[in-house]
């Protein structure tokens, strides 16, 4: 029997929950209430400090297209599963790939019927065991690796990702260019 996958109701209260949780860590962090959940961003969230408001639009990372039915939804019964470095390894390269992937994909659709009126956000909720063989120095490498692209992410003005390593969270915005 196939165990039930939580509703997308369900999902997306603990994704919002997380992220909010986790926005708070970051140095720039605030704490955030919702306003509204929605669609075209997902929520609105508002800092009661500032009254400040932000658009959040939520997504999650998998290995694979086919990784929730496949592994998640699928009962495991006592087994252990060993993964060996090499293979930790591409793992890694892959799920940093399917990252660029995904947030590609949410620019394509923030860009066309997306809320704008508010500073988005996209969290970024990452849902692979690979993530804790990440470090920061990697993480930092992976954002400088891909300057170009974070440079580019409008109409989001920042990319969220967490749980990192040690339930971390790492917070992603386009550097500014001197005129």
């Amino acid at each position: 029997m196939t165990p039930r996958w939580p509703s997308k109701d369900y999902r997306e209260s603990f994704e919002i929950n997380g992220f909010i949780e986790h926005y708070q860590k970051l140095p720039h962090g605030r704490i955030l209430e919702v306003v509204e959940k929605r669609d075209k961003p997902d929520y609105i969230l508002r800092d009661p400090a500032s009254n400040v408001c932000f658009g959040v639009e939520l997504t999650s990372v998998y290995l694979n297209d086919r990784r929730v039915p496949d592994v998640y939804m699928k009962p495991v019964y006592g087994i252990v599963f060993t993964l060996y470095w090499p293979t930790v390894k591409k793992q890694i390269a892959l799920y940093k790939q399917r990252i660029i992937e995904r947030i590609s994909q949410k620019l394509r659709q923030a860009k066309s019927g997306y809320d704008t009126s508010l500073p988005l956000i996209l969290s970024v909720y990452l849902t692979e065991d690979v993530v804790t063989h990440i470090t920061e120095e990697e993480w930092a490498a992976f954002v400088k690796q891909n300057e170009s692209f974070f440079d580019k992410i409008s109409p989001f003005c920042e990319v969220v990702f967490w749980p990192l390593q040690d339930d971390g969270v790492l917070s992603v915005k386009p550097q500014a260019k001197p005129v």
